[in-house]
């Protein structure tokens, strides 16, 4: 699989989906409450971390080392083994917000040295993807839909920015016991995080228009059909989404919470439209088909009576023969127990004893 230039790529999705399964229970299992809550998402946050690494440092490995890429053939996938770093650094903040001191600060650095590995091999791939599109022009219409990607690691590595940012406002205050830089390590933590996530935003924006117009141009030009790769539309708009509340929390902004109140909106009319789809395709059996296959067009020509009876023909021969092989082979196998095999010639006494052989029967189906 990891040779493979397009399965390879999908196993960043392994890190990314665990990352949930952590927010999940931090958020569903408040440590008040459940006291092992804590400790647990801990535990599975190290070992996210231990998958991202193999998703961000193997497969980009075997990328540029043994599969064979052009840019022609390039696509928003290629974020796909980058984005579980960003992914995770955002996961640490959510578990460092309901650790101890200690074990919380250094949850926290590690989260930043993984947002730092992230977002700026994001931003490469994005900057690659934008000369891609420019000079390619749109990929095909079953991969379509792929053009919302970036807009993955722009929303979470701003709402993962911003998150790092407030827990460490509150670990690194005025009261703590962990040695820091300067007094004002926590709130240079939390206005950089901030100022840089509205940054993301930004650019997260030019994505979010860029993307929808190529779509709806895209759908216009040619017929896109429903394929399991429309399920990447609802991650990248997500984050975007969250980091949009995330916003209009911070500066009590009422034009970030409506913007994030109609993008909410549409991020569930979006699932259901996706998981409607589902359900029909898995009804009619049309749902699991390989996009890249969509314009390879398989013809069956019948055959008629003339070759109908040529083919029987030949399996007949092929049958017969494969009977005659079956027979010598037993005739072969029936005389292993004396001193001369049927096909080969015979060796004598002297021979044998200086030179024993040992031939080997060779079975040719």
């Amino acid at each position: 699989m990891l040779v493979h230039p397009i399965q390879s790529m999908f196993i960043g999705a392994i890190p990314m989906g665990f990352a949930t399964i952590i927010n999940s229970i931090i958020f569903m299992f408040p440590k008040n409450t459940h006291s092992w809550s804590p400790t647990l998402g801990l535990v599975f946050w190290s070992i996210d971390v231990v998958l991202m690494l193999f998703s961000c440092l193997v497969v980009p490995f075997y990328k540029m080392v043994i599969q064979v890429h052009s840019l022609d053939k390039m696509y928003a996938t290629w974020l796909l083994p980058i984005v579980p770093a960003v992914v995770t650094a955002a996961s640490g903040a959510v578990v460092a917000n309901v650790l101890p001191e200690n074990q919380a600060h250094v949850v926290v650095i590690l989260s930043y040295i993984i947002w730092g590995l992230g977002i700026p091999l994001s931003l490469c791939i994005i900057g690659i993807y934008y000369a891609r599109v420019t000079l390619h022009k749109l990929p095909p219409p079953e991969l379509l839909i792929s053009v919302f990607l970036p807009l993955g690691p722009l929303g979470q590595g701003s709402f993962g920015i911003m998150s790092l940012g407030k827990v460490a406002n509150e670990i690194y205050g005025p009261n703590s016991s962990i040695s820091i830089p300067t007094p004002l390590f926590g709130e240079i933590g939390f206005a950089s995080g901030v100022l840089t996530g509205l940054i993301m935003w930004g650019f997260g924006l030019f994505w979010l228009i860029m993307a929808t117009s190529s779509v709806i141009y895209g759908m216009k030009q040619n017929k896109v059909k429903f394929n399991m790769g429309w399920w990447g539309l609802t991650f990248p708009l997500g984050v975007y989404t969250s980091s949009t509340n995330t916003l209009g929390n911070i500066f009590d902004s009422t034009a970030f919470k409506v913007l994030g109140t109609f993008l909410t909106c549409c991020l569930f009319c979006l699932w259901l439209l996706v998981f409607s789809k589902t359900l029909k395709g898995a009804f009619n059996y049309e749902l699991f088909v390989d996009p890249s296959l969509a314009n390879v067009n398989a013809q069956i020509v019948p055959l008629s009576e003339g070759d109908l009876e040529t083919q029987n023909s030949e399996d007949s021969n092929e049958n017969g023969s494969h009977d005659q092989t079956v027979h010598n082979d037993s005739r072969i196998l029936e005389n292993v127990s004396g001193n001369t095999f049927s096909g080969y010639p015979e060796v004598s006494d002297n021979t044998s004893a200086q030179n024993p052989a040992k031939p080997s029967i060779v079975l040719d189906r």
